[in-house]
């Protein structure tokens, strides 16, 4: 046996050899050691070098925030009144003070039903439908700010004064439209109440006195600018005109809102004068009435013959001044509808041609009814109606001269006041929606029939009213006359349901021949109104050869999407790519002849639907909710109670149904409404359908929480607070820094243990630096201050930075501006200064701290190398000494194999 065991040792000498070959090369391995070591003190500096450099780093962030134009530039809003609103700044703010006061908050419209034996028992017995939207009222008032040619009316208080002597100061300061003013008015203790005609007000006092009575200022000039500064003996006034049309007038705003709509690229009517001689005119660069009349006056064919312009009545008017004998007439182009919207598509009388431009002050156009003026629409011709009461009385009424809702209810009823005991006791008024007209007998409640026909033209038709009623039933209602809310200008950021934006993307529309076409609706910058949407489908289909129309609908209340050929398929609207502007804009789907987007929703309900089966149905509709109430009462206790999806007036919630569920409003639809000002008589009111003001004032986020008596004042300043926290956060990293360089360079005499950078004079030099420039007095030129210790911050004992907050405090508020330009000056400035020294120390390539840890790495690297081939060479070594010891232990084992023998031999011979 020979060899080395496992425990190392000899087998044949028993000499632990493991001992001997660690005993020679330890010997040879102290150089090495020593090399190891250095090598470490090279990698434990290089550290220490980068932990101070990852502190300066930590320092120079809060020294370029110092440098930066928005630490100084931010501002910070404040309310005085933080119940009544709260506030936030942004970027685009600027520094000012505002007086601000909640005048009003959001609701969301809530109707009550009639009551119901039970919720869930007892089916309503009549299938129905609930129709429910959230426009198309005909009487929606005009905004203050539209009154006097959009000089609006200065808002404030005025004194009403009765014949009886009665006297009240009606407060108008928180009044936002014309029908605001009246219904304040007629809330007064006085006999004075106030209604609107058209263009003005009408100021009626319905007592017997025999005073003046009148209407006078309470220190402002809101009565003038309504009108109705005035005063008589008389029991009533009419007011002076407050709105009426301008040539200033923007063509959006008239027609109800609705604009004309031009034939792009050709003429769009024609006007014929009595000599006989005619001009065509375009209308595609017209933006206001000024423009139409101009384009009209200036054409170079017309010559003076016609005259237009807008009468004092805010009519468009056009003269003609030939003198000839023929007819004066102007006829629709190219099938432009600009002429009918402009009401002047007709043949004149006397050599004029008239055109109401607008509804007044709460009244629509006749022909915006039946979803307005339509390529193919019902023409609209007022003539005569025949009316017969319940008594048998009866008139042939003129409505020829007819051009708003609110004329034809005031022929009627004018009628019945002018005749004595010729009256026809019908009385006409909008209905119980606001979205028709009603026609009710206040005749005997037994009698003939109600009877209402039109003898010329087609108006009793087109209002929906020509009919032959029951003895039994004493009011004729129109219904909903489908009054045209949605047009080509309707603008896509509110098209969605309940008022949110429609989403961008691309759809696929298929014809029922099965052409299908692609329509890319995702530039938002080209795709903002609804007539964009419709003319990027008409474009597509027609390059398409598709057989598809897109337009606005009969109903007034969107558009559609029609087939105008083809008998093979549905017309069907999809998504592409997953999107959802399809569902947004209320296309997705399919339909025989089309697919209609409306702003209404309808919703089916059976004759076996219970009261909480109806609950149910508003519930998936996505524009209301509803519960089911108790109200305590004996009988039909159980009501429906419907909330609006939609907060604000704009989430008014109008249902219709020929069922009759006594829907009545329980929570009115209100726009949040604040006062910008103190003064209401030279403040503005702003609206919003939510609390939030956004967009109220430039650079603020205003919420309103709730209203108050007294205005909040909301101050813009520049953010100190921030500009202190950015002061002491830089403050806190060079202590920071003081505190790395202290264990970097430590020394304890008791242990003898030094920090990895004691003695390394790289320290030393770098916080000198530091220590100079915080304590220089910098060449900030033109600038009070100019270092640090006038800003309070000093060094203490410990050779930190100290600072003292209400020197900061009195500085920040005396002159902010003098401590920008203290850091920030251009090249002298402490933050620029500073910077600039950091930077030099710890740049990645060219820093001075860079090149002494790649002097260290260098040097660690050649050592630890030098190590690494040493081991290797020393391993070597031992691999030699382990391989001659075990061979001397062959040797010796063999020496003792062959002295055995010998022994073996000696002892036979002596045998």
């Amino acid at each position: 046996m020979s060899g080395i065991s496992s425990s190392g040792v000899g087998l044949a000498t028993g000499l632990n050899i493991s001992d001997i070959v660690d005993a020679i090369i330890g010997v040879q391995k102290n150089a090495l050691v020593k090399l190891s070591n250095r090598a470490q003190a090279f990698e434990a500096t290089e550290g220490g070098i980068k932990t101070l450099e990852a502190n300066l780093l930590t320092l120079n962030t809060s020294v370029q925030k110092l440098n930066q134009k928005s630490t100084f530039e931010t501002l910070k809003a404040t309310s005085s009144d933080t119940n009544q609103f709260s506030v936030a700044a942004n970027s685009t703010a600027t520094a000012a003070t505002y007086q601000l006061q909640g005048l009003q908050t959001a609701t969301n419209h809530q109707v009550i039903s009639n009551g119901f034996a039970d919720t869930d028992t007892t089916p309503i017995g009549t299938a129905t439908t609930i129709t429910i939207s959230n426009g198309g009222k005909l009487n929606e008032p005009k905004l203050l700010e539209e009154l006097n040619n959009g000089q609006g009316v200065q808002r404030g208080s005025i004194r009403i004064t009765d014949r009886d002597g009665q006297t009240e100061v009606v407060d108008l300061s928180k009044t936002l439209t014309i029908d605001d003013v009246v219904n304040q008015i007629n809330q007064s203790a006085t006999s004075i109440e106030a209604s609107i005609q058209n263009d003005h007000l009408v100021i009626t006092d319905t007592s017997s006195g025999s005073g003046t009575l009148k209407i006078t200022e309470v220190g402002g000039q809101t009565a003038a600018d309504l009108g109705i500064l005035k005063s008589t003996t008389g029991s009533t006034f009419d007011g002076d005109s407050i709105y009426r049309i301008t040539t200033d007038f923007k063509l959006s705003q008239i027609n109800d809102g609705n604009g004309i709509n031009p034939v792009s690229g050709q003429d769009d009517f024609q006007v014929l004068t009595a000599d006989g001689s005619t001009f065509d005119v375009n209308l595609d660069t017209a933006q206001s009435v000024g423009d139409v009349v101009d384009l009209i006056n200036n054409h170079a064919s017309n010559g003076g013959k016609v005259t237009a312009a807008i009468d004092s009545n805010g009519k468009l008017t056009l003269t003609d001044n030939t003198g000839g004998a023929g007819s004066f007439a102007v006829s629709a182009l190219n099938g432009s509808l600009a002429a009918r919207e402009l009401d002047i598509e007709t043949t004149g009388t006397g050599g004029v041609i008239t055109g109401t431009l607008s509804g007044g002050l709460n009244s629509v156009l006749l022909r915006n009814l039946n979803g307005g003026v339509q390529s193919g629409g019902t023409v609209l011709t007022a003539g005569s109606i025949y009316l017969e009461d319940g008594s048998g009385s009866n008139a042939t009424l003129d409505f020829s001269s007819a051009k708003t809702v609110a004329d034809v209810i005031d022929i009627i009823n004018n009628y019945n006041h002018g005749h004595g005991n010729n009256n026809v006791e019908l009385e006409a008024s909008l209905n119980s929606t606001g979205t028709g007209i009603q026609i009710k007998d206040l005749s005997a409640a037994s009698g003939t029939s109600i009877e209402i026909q039109d003898v010329s033209g087609n108006l009793a038709g087109f209002l929906k009213i020509d009919t032959l009623l029951a003895d039994n039933k004493h009011t004729v209602d129109s219904g909903s006359l489908d009054l045209r809310y949605v047009n080509q200008n309707t603008s896509l950021s509110t098209y969605g349901k309940n008022g949110t934006a429609v989403s961008t993307g691309s759809i696929r529309i298929t014809d029922r021949d099965g052409t299908n076409f692609l329509v890319d609706l995702s530039d938002k910058s080209t795709t903002k109104t609804v007539g964009d949407v419709l003319t990027k489908i008409n474009d597509a289909a027609t390059t398409a050869g598709a057989q598809i129309n897109a337009r606005l609908n009969d109903t007034g209340d969107g558009f559609i999407i029609e087939s105008t050929g083809g008998s093979s398929f549905d017309v069907k609207v999809e998504e592409v790519s997953g999107g959802s502007v399809a569902s947004s804009l209320g296309i997705l789907g399919s339909g025989t002849t089309g697919v209609t987007s409306r702003q209404t929703t309808e919703i089916s309900i059976e004759a076996t639907d219970t009261l909480s089966d109806i609950a149910e149905k508003f519930n998936a509709s996505g524009v209301a909710s509803a519960t089911i109430i108790d109200d305590g009462t004996a009988f039909n206790s159980s009501r429906l109670s419907i909330t609006s999806s939609r907060s604000g007036a704009g989430g008014e919630l109008i249902l219709e149904s020929d069922y009759d569920f006594g829907f009545s409003t329980s929570v009115d639809a209100k726009d949040a409404l604040i006062r910008i000002g103190s003064n209401p008589q030279t403040s503005f009111l702003l609206t919003s359908s939510t609390n939030s003001f956004d967009d109220a004032i430039t650079g603020l986020e205003i919420d309103l929480h709730s209203v108050s008596d007294t205005p909040s004042t909301i101050n813009v300043a520049r953010d100190t607070s921030g500009i202190k926290s950015v002061i002491k956060n830089f403050v806190s990293a060079y202590n920071n820094f003081v505190d790395a360089t202290d264990t970097l360079t430590s020394f304890d005499p008791d242990t003898n243990k030094r920090g990895v950078l004691n003695g390394n004079s790289l320290v030393f030099t770098t916080t000198s630096r530091l220590e100079g420039l915080l304590t220089k007095k910098l060449s900030i030129s033109n600038n009070s201050i100019k270092s640090l210790s006038e800003l309070g911050i000093q060094f203490n004992s410990d050779g930190k930075l100290q600072l003292k907050e209400s020197t900061l405090d009195q500085k920040l508020a005396d002159d902010p501006t003098a401590i920008t330009e203290f850091f920030q000056q251009e090249d002298h400035g402490f933050a620029v200064v500073m910077d600039d020294v950091i930077t030099k120390m710890t740049d990645p390539f060219t820093g001075t701290l860079k090149a002494q840890t790649d002097s260290l790495q260098a040097s660690a690297l050649s050592l630890n190398t030098r190590v690494a081939e040493l081991n290797t060479i020393l391993e070597d070594r031992r691999q030699r000494l382990i391989e001659q010891f075990t061979q001397q232990e062959t040797i010796v084992n063999q020496l003792n194999s062959q002295q055995t023998a010998l022994n073996k031999l000696n002892s036979k011979s002596s045998s």
